[in-house]
């Protein structure tokens, strides 16, 4: 009997509770970051984390630690994920640059409207709420803007090597209006703007951009109107 009572109390200190079978932690992890991106930092909560997550406290420190260390996790896979979205929109060969200097406008047209919930970027969540937590975290928000901002300059440069963007235009600068632009798309989003206003907004902010003769949809001449009665 006492051996009995001893192997059951050795079965339950392998077992924590609250940690369910086939624990996935990249599961629990893409879960938690959407509740940070829904709630933010400050506004999310040890006990909403546990419960996005489907996991009791004692399982979730053990596993991701604090508060703090967990949302650096998901911010660093959300960043991996981001980065490598918008590296597959804006990499290609130097012919249809151009197109996808488009293809990236209208997809930040569209990225808070064609989620089903309604989140936005987490780095621009990250942005505005000011969250001074932890430098590492600042650091990879940093990294990640700095890399989307090198794609779209590779872009462009390719764009003006096919002759399609003026080869004297600032490169970089135009990265950066770009990404402004996309920024503040999202935030209108935000704001209730729907997704037929803000791609109207990135056609007009395409067609800002310095294209050449070339790039340029020809207009058909204008219908000459007779003064005659």
């Amino acid at each position: 009997m006492e051996r009995n009572v001893k192997n059951a109390g050795a079965a339950c200190r392998l077992a924590p509770m609250g940690r369910p079978p086939g624990f996935d932690k990249d599961k629990v992890v893409q879960a938690v970051e959407r509740q940070f991106r829904r709630s933010g930092y400050a506004g999310t909560s040890v006990d909403d984390i546990a419960k996005a997550g489907g996991l009791g406290r004692g399982s979730l420190y053990a596993a991701f630690g604090d508060k703090s260390k967990l949302y650096l996790r998901t911010l660093e896979a959300y960043c991996d994920r981001n980065e490598a979205a918008w590296a597959a929109v804006l990499e290609g060969p130097d012919d249809t640059a151009l197109e996808r200097l488009h293809a990236y406008l209208v997809k930040s047209a569209r990225f808070v409207h064609d989620d089903p919930d309604g989140l936005g970027c987490m780095v621009t969540g990250f942005v505005i709420e000011g969250v001074d937590h932890d430098p590492q975290a600042s650091a990879r928000v940093r990294q990640a803007l700095m890399r989307i901002e090198g794609s779209l300059t590779e872009c462009v440069q390719a764009a003006q090597r096919h002759g399609d963007l003026d080869a004297e235009a600032d490169a970089p600068g135009i990265s950066q209006l770009l990404m402004a632009i996309n920024r503040g798309m999202e935030v209108l989003a935000k704001a209730g703007l729907d997704a037929v206003a803000l791609e109207r907004v990135a056609d007009q902010a395409f067609e800002g951009l310095p294209l050449t003769a070339r790039a340029r949809p020809q207009q058909a001449p204008r219908p000459v109107v007779s003064d005659a009665s």
